[in-house]
């Protein structure tokens, strides 16, 4: 068999960062739909992952088909990146009978659960779901099969009990896990300064014996490098990493909050200056595999494909009152 060209890491490297842009485009643009659905009156909440796209498609580009995600409810840019459609998310939004993800029964973003794409049910309740990643990491230690979790929260969880009993436990197993701490300085109201002593979260897993490693949020390829090795240390045997992103929240915590009670307008505009998307476009740029040209024309097209979802999505059937228990209870 022949070698593979000289140029065949450099193209494969081109194609994932390509579609690690992608996916970053479709969750601005559901989000972006999103808020025009709810100002319509059309759809009832929003809880906006803008801002948090380079983290959340980076890390999970990082994972095998078979890997486990578990991410927190604004896991959109997550989701997207594991092989979510706009469809499958706007009928999700509409609440159809045939919302994948919780058949209807839950707000939009609220969970993400996929069996298809490997994404586990979550619960609401903030940082509850990180134990839950910790048991399938232990899941996948007994049974040795190679299965890496990843697990994504927002920096509000890691002042939970939850979280420091999933990591306690991660640490003491050496277990096949990555927590991806989205920490974008507020829980929803609360600054980090009153959440934290030591507003460096990741100081926290020596506390575990277990890896930390913070990262620019913004910076998609140091996000993208620092999960790939994170995920490829699990997969060897060699235990959790506890990764703290560093990243601006764009809009309010969910469409029911107005940040700018709270929030000064010179911090909304680094926040918008902070904006993952337009500064890993222009490293693409800059590395040759993307003009500006092609990435409006990749914005228009999933403008449009985010519209469309949403005005199809709204046309399919609703669930049926006899339905109400259907996939709750086992037979």
């Amino acid at each position: 068999m022949g070698q593979a060209p000289a140029s065949a890491p450099a193209t494969a490297e081109r194609e994932q960062y390509l579609r690690i842009h992608r996916s970053m485009c479709l969750a601005k643009a559901l989000d972006d739909r999103m808020h025009v659905l709810v100002k319509q009156g059309r759809a009832p909440f929003v809880g906006s992952a803008r801002g948090h796209e380079g983290i959340q498609v980076a890390s999970v580009a990082a994972l095998s088909r078979d890997d486990w995600l578990v991410p927190h409810y604004r896991g959109l840019g997550s989701a997207v990146a594991r092989g979510l459609t706009a469809r499958e998310w706007m009928l999700a939004v509409f609440a159809k009978a045939a919302d994948p993800l919780s058949a209807g029964r839950n707000i939009p973003g609220g969970c993400f659960s996929h069996a298809g794409l490997r994404i586990a049910p979550v619960s609401q309740v903030v940082a509850a779901w990180i134990p839950k990643a910790a048991g399938l990491a232990y899941a996948s230690r007994l049974r040795g099969d190679g299965l890496v979790t990843l697990c994504t929260f927002g920096d509000g969880a890691t002042s939970g009990g939850d979280f420091h009993e999933a990591l306690n436990f991660a640490g003491v197993h050496r277990l096949p896990v990555v927590f991806v701490c989205e920490n974008n300085g507020y829980a929803i109201s609360t600054p980090l300064r009153l959440q934290a002593g030591n507003p460096s979260l990741v100081d926290r897993a020596a506390g575990y014996d277990i890896r930390g490693v913070q990262v620019d949020g913004g910076d998609v390829p140091a996000c993208y490098a620092a999960s790939r090795e994170a995920v490829e240390r699990a997969r060897a045997g060699e235990g959790a990493t506890f990764i703290e992103a560093r990243i601006a929240r764009i809009n309010s915590h969910t469409s029911e909050d107005n940040q700018s009670k709270y929030r000064t307008p010179e911090e909304l505009e680094e926040a918008l200056r902070a904006d993952p998307l337009p500064r890993f476009e222009a490293w693409l740029t800059d590395q040759g595999w993307l003009s500006a040209e092609e990435a409006v024309r990749i914005h228009e097209e999933l403008d449009r494909e985010a519209a469309e979802a949403a005005d199809w999505a709204e046309q399919q059937p609703d669930p049926r009152p006899e339905d109400l228990a259907t996939h709750l209870f086992a037979g």
